[in-house]
């Protein structure tokens, strides 16, 4: 009985060795990629920017590019992947760009005293993103 106890606790201690010894390693290398790159955007902010821009660009280029390869290996897979996934993604995109518009027309006729038409315009807006929205569900 001592003995399957003692192999309990060396298991336990074991365990807990292996995650502070994980964690040990987790934080070394943190450290070995969080210090020079602190460095580097304390020091020279523009050449960090520009790494930081390319390195995304380069990573949304990869996620792009096996997308494509996996999707044209099936015919007709890249149409439907752009009318299921991409159409919608433009469409949104557009609206919230149109809406920033919009509440920025806005609030520079609200700045220059036109309430009303501040106040119509919204109105507006806002009733032409409810037919956006709502319109056409019915026919789906």
């Amino acid at each position: 009985m001592l003995a399957r106890v003692l192999r309990g606790l060396g298991r336990s201690f074991r365990k807990i060795g292996s995650f502070l010894v994980l964690l040990c390693a987790v934080s070394i290398v943190s450290g070995i990629v969080a210090i020079p790159l602190w460095y580097f955007s304390s020091n020279h902010a523009g050449g960090y920017t520009i790494f930081v821009v390319a390195l995304l660009a380069a990573a949304l280029l990869y996620v792009l590019i096996t997308r494509l390869v996996r999707l044209g290996r099936e015919p007709g897979a890249l149409r439907s992947y752009v009318i299921r996934k991409f159409l919608p993604i433009l469409k949104t995109a557009a609206v919230i760009i149109a809406s920033a518009a919009v509440v920025y027309g806005i609030a520079l006729l609200v700045s220059r005293g036109y309430t009303v038409p501040a106040i119509l315009t919204a109105i507006l807006w806002i009733l032409l993103l409810g037919f956006l929205k709502y319109a056409r569900q019915g026919k789906r």
